[in-house]
């Protein structure tokens, strides 16, 4: 069975400080991407790279003092035969030249560039870039073309919102090792689709893409709204609606293709916070009833009734594993401490 790549992480602060920035350099241009990189942080740099595998591309987030990236004539000797989707997500702006094309890029917008042709990126004052790395022939199956997109602004837009939400979507993704295969491959297509859709794909890849990319997206959009805002008075169907500019019809579909209702979900979400605070030695001073209370339900006959349903024990019952547990870790701990 094929094995999921590793997360790459790279960064200024890996490396002694004599010569640290030299020696990131050439870990950069032998690991990331072969290309310059220059301190323009008088002799104070620092870079953080990481990079999420997920085939057919790669997320990149890269936080930076103020620097420069150059590729240049020299460096396209390595064929690299990819595109990236830069989208700037820090509060200062970065610098673009690329494909005869030169502009600043604010956050929220989007630079589109081919590996194929010379580019560099300027961050006078430092700033922060997500991402997406993706091979010439996976985007041309979408895209007509789109290495001749190069050096092209990308307008924010809806499919771009939707590309920049999923990108945040998969932090703790990002924080694991090696993320399982299993999830890899499907994530990676769908933001391929994202990438596409948001550069402008074909006639015949519209209906692909939002069937497969943009559902997905949506999905997840839906569920991390849900997750935030579960226990929000008030909060109901026509919220999570409006919150993502979608109608109520087309959340109930995107919803009822999980198997769950939009009360479901919420009720799991709430249950599951619930959880949390009942294992949390913080909550300790709460009774159960102020913990079911803070998350949304006004019956604690009811609330234990789900919460049992859910996770198969009472809601004290959770709680007194967790202190017994506790105990023993301090106990345990008690002769070496």
């Amino acid at each position: 069975m094929s094995e999921a790549p590793r997360v790459l992480r790279l960064s200024t602060q890996m490396f002694p400080e004599r010569g640290r920035f030299s020696a990131f350099r050439g870990e950069f241009a032998r690991r990331v991407v072969s290309m310059d990189v220059v301190d323009r942080a008088d002799g104070r740099p620092r870079i953080d790279v990481t990079i999420l595998p997920l085939e057919p591309v790669a997320v990149a987030n890269v936080a930076a003092t103020a620097s420069e990236f150059v590729r240049n004539p020299i460096h396209l000797k390595d064929g690299r035969d990819t595109l990236r989707l830069d989208i700037v997500v820090g509060a200062a702006p970065i610098h673009y030249t690329h494909a005869g094309e030169e502009r600043s890029y604010a956050s929220g917008e989007a630079h589109f560039g081919d590996h194929g042709r010379p580019l560099r990126i300027s961050a006078p004052f430092g700033g922060s870039i997500r991402g997406i790395i993706v091979r010439t022939t996976a985007l041309r199956t979408l895209v007509a073309n789109p290495e001749d997109l190069a050096g092209r602004f990308v307008r924010p837009g809806p499919a771009l919102y939707l590309l920049e939400g999923y990108l945040r979507s998969l932090a703790t993704l990002a924080e694991s090792p090696q993320p399982p295969l299993e999830l890899s491959c499907p994530i990676g297509t769908h933001i391929l689709d994202l990438t596409a859709a948001a550069l402008g794909p074909t006639s015949d890849a519209r209906e692909i893409i939002a069937e497969r990319g943009v559902k997905a997206a949506r999905l997840r959009a839906l569920s991390s709204e849900i997750a935030q805002r579960c226990c929000t008075a008030g909060f109901d169907l026509d919220h999570l609606a409006a919150s993502l500019g979608l109608s109520r019809r087309h959340v109930q579909r995107l919803l009822a293709e999980t198997g769950k209702s939009f009360t479901q979900h919420v009720t799991e979400r709430r249950l599951q916070r619930a959880r949390a605070m009942l294992t949390d030695w913080r909550s300790e001073h709460l009774r159960v009833i102020d913990i079911a209370l803070s998350v949304g339900f006004n019956d604690v006959s009811h609330f234990n009734r789900m919460f049992r349903r859910l996770f198969g024990d009472a809601p004290s019952d959770v709680r007194a594993a967790a202190q017994i547990e506790r105990v023993a870790t301090r106990n345990a701990c008690q002769p070496e401490c």
